[in-house]
């Protein structure tokens, strides 16, 4: 396994090329031989074709993941980190390295076929990131990510009173799996949160039906007041004086809190407002 988990080489290859971890990157590096071990097994077991690698830094998980004869494309925002790798791959030639920022990357310009997604992700920029994984889940089969633990578990508990808005998106497109805890020692610098190892394997189809701006206005609006009663929350979206009646016809108790609603309640919510809206 790469000796680039090690806390004493990391600082060193960092030294010499001039970086210094960046927070506003999220530039945290993997220094744990478990972990690393763990990311490449799961890689190996779903034996992808082709794979996308969000963030390589040092290429500490690049190395591993060349050994598996996949096809890699390492994307990398940093100039230095970037160079570094681009001379380190020139002559693997089941690797490349791309100098770019994935949020603006077109899958498309990768070539055919789907991939499978690997990354450690910057906290900050974790919504971002999974909702262009949504909007790009046609190239995509799956993403193992390694993100803040308290995102993967409220991702892994949506909907549901411990989950979030972010969570139902997730989970109204992809079938969802924490596959481990990660402490925040595992990373050079040391974040002030724990990680999560976790995968999400997109659907075939989405989970609801509804029209896709109005499902997700309700359940940002339901999540936004999930402690109040649904006839309450829905008054931003609704007429006041309807909102019981939509939620009947929905088949839900309107003294419900929208943060106890099914996926499938969602969507039967949405229908039933889409339903109420005046006809053009």
């Amino acid at each position: 396994m790469s000796e680039l988990v090690e806390r004493r080489t990391v600082i060193a290859q960092l030294r010499a090329l001039g970086v210094k971890p960046s927070k506003h990157r999220g530039q945290n590096f993997l220094i744990n031989h478990d972990v690393l071990a763990q990311i490449i097994a799961e890689v190996e077991h779903a034996a992808p074709q082709a794979i996308v690698e969000i963030g390589p830094g040092l290429g500490t998980v690049t190395r591993e993941l060349a050994k598996l004869r996949a096809r890699v494309i390492a994307i990398e925002v940093d100039h230095r980190l970037a160079a570094r790798l681009q001379e380190e791959f020139a002559a693997v030639e089941n690797v490349m390295i791309v100098e770019e920022d994935f949020l603006k990357l077109d899958l498309a310009r990768l070539g055919p076929g789907a991939f499978s997604i690997v990354g450690n992700i910057p906290y900050r920029l974790t919504s971002p990131i999974l909702a262009k994984l949504v909007a790009e889940r046609e190239r995509i089969t799956e993403a193992l990510l390694l993100t803040q633990a308290e995102v993967a578990e409220k991702i892994m508990h949506s909907p549901g009173p411990r989950g979030s808005a972010l969570g139902v998106f997730i989970n109204s497109y992809a079938a969802v799996e924490i596959i481990q805890s990660v402490p925040r020692t595992a990373f050079y610098p040391v974040p002030q949160v724990d990680s999560a190892l976790w995968r999400m394997k997109f659907l075939a189809q989405p989970r609801f039906t509804a029209d896709t701006t109005a499902f997700f206005t309700v359940v940002r609006t339901v999540y936004g007041k999930r402690r109040k009663m649904l006839r309450r929350a829905l008054r931003d979206i609704v007429p006041a004086d309807r909102a019981a009646e939509i939620l009947v016809r929905a088949g839900i108790d309107p003294t419900r809190r929208g943060e106890t609603l099914t996926i499938p309640e969602l969507d039967r919510l949405a229908h039933a407002i889409v339903d109420q809206l005046p006809r053009e």
